[in-house]
């Protein structure tokens, strides 16, 4: 696979943004499980779109709609492995990539809250073996993409001991090198100044959320998997989620992630940098991610003040507004607030997309690289939002 491939992690993002800008149809058959659903109705659109990827030969994607805090959809479409014909459910892991950002935003803010950390301390705070320039990145940077480091991925290639023919099959050799998140810390600490200055410019930033998940670990003393999962997964009741890491946890009832090449479906689950976390790695089902959602509305993470600082814009140093507050993505969409975010690593597609005040919500998790989950996020969201009218 090229290097420019291998960069999904940063430039699969921004689909959700541009996915504002469009929003079509393509029947599927329905789960054996769910029921007969009338004529046009929003399951029935929802098949359609789906129709690509549902006819028992595809990877495909998990659908979970949420309005008012009932269940409106929760749907498999296609197969979660090719090879054992094992189809999609709710209950399918997906490796949720970029979407993983909230999660670590959220460890953050929760330290914030508890007083052992500010948003407005600087990085050589906690790593003082960064050059001064880290003097000047704040963990609000860091949470706003403004802070001007360089990414991880090209600094490792640059380093030529990573082997850049990735994403590749599984089943494949693994790499020689394999850098965890530790060993990204200690690169990024070896760059001698900054892409900007910090709050100069929005760029979105996979290294910026890797020193971020470095940061709760150092402050909470705790592995960063830990920190999630006692206070985070376990409170909310999220059973099915986890963080990967070096310790290689196994994923249980996970999907495995295709990439459509020269017509063949071709598994690409593995690359040397699958260990490092913060800007990704959380495994997760849509099932889990309704807890998440439902938990964003009560205080039991965090205080209502302190989640509306995940979805207010960061600003820059000249006063103008970015679209990102502290993992999550600040939009408006048919004239309402939305907020959300996507992601894109190996052959999974995810995201997540919030209308706080209609109280809907779509969740979109896909093994296949080539479905377009934002796009289809706003499509979904359209016909709810818009009283399920074919568009």
């Amino acid at each position: 696979m090229t290097h420019r491939y291998a960069l999904t992690k940063i430039i699969g993002i921004p689909v959700l943004v541009l996915a504002l800008a469009s929003c079509g149809s393509s029947q599927a058959h329905a789960n054996p499980d769910s029921r007969p659903a009338p004529t046009n109705s929003l399951e029935e659109q929802v098949d359609r779109l789906m129709a690509p990827w549902s006819q028992g030969d595809t990877p495909g994607a998990a659908i979970l709609i949420i309005q008012e805090g009932q269940v409106v959809l929760k749907k498999g479409y296609g197969l979660a492995n090719l090879e054992s014909q094992k189809p999609v459910t709710p209950d399918t892991a997906f490796l949720l990539a970029s979407v993983t950002k909230q999660f670590t935003a959220m460890a953050v803010m929760m330290l914030a809250e508890r007083g052992k950390l500010k948003y407005d301390d600087p990085l050589s705070k906690f790593f003082p073996q960064f050059p001064p320039y880290a003097n000047q990145i704040t963990v609000r940077h860091l949470l706003h993409h403004t802070a001007g480091l360089p990414e991880y991925e090209d600094l490792f290639l640059e380093t030529g001991k990573l082997d850049p023919d990735y994403p590749r099959s599984a089943k494949a050799p693994q790499s020689p090198f394999e850098p965890t998140s530790q060993d990204t810390l200690a690169l990024l600490a070896q760059v001698m100044a900054p892409r900007f200055a910090p709050g100069e410019q929005y760029e979105y930033s996979n290294s910026g959320y890797v020193l971020l998940a470095q940061i709760v670990e150092k402050v909470s003393g705790q592995p960063f998997a830990q920190f999630l999962r006692q206070n985070i997964f376990q409170p909310l009741g999220m059973n099915r989620s986890l963080l990967y890491d070096e310790t290689r946890p196994p994923v249980p009832n996970v999907a495995t992630s295709y990439l459509l090449k020269n017509g063949v479906y071709r598994d690409i689950d593995y690359t040397p940098l699958n260990a490092i976390y913060g800007e990704d790695n959380i495994y997760s089902t849509i099932e889990d991610l309704y807890q998440w959602d439902q938990a964003l509305y009560t205080e039991k993470l965090v205080k209502a003040a302190t989640l509306q600082e995940a979805f207010t814009p960061g600003t820059l140093r000249d006063g103008e507004a970015t679209e990102y507050g502290f993992g999550w993505w600040v939009h408006t969409f048919l004239g309402m607030n939305a907020v959300g975010h996507d992601g894109s690593w190996l052959g999974f597609k995810t995201v997540i997309l919030r209308f706080p005040d209609q109280r809907l919500t779509v969740v979109m998790l896909a093994n296949l690289h080539d479905i377009d989950v934002g796009d289809l996020a706003f499509k979904i969201s359209k016909l709810q939002l818009t009283g399920n009218k074919a568009q």
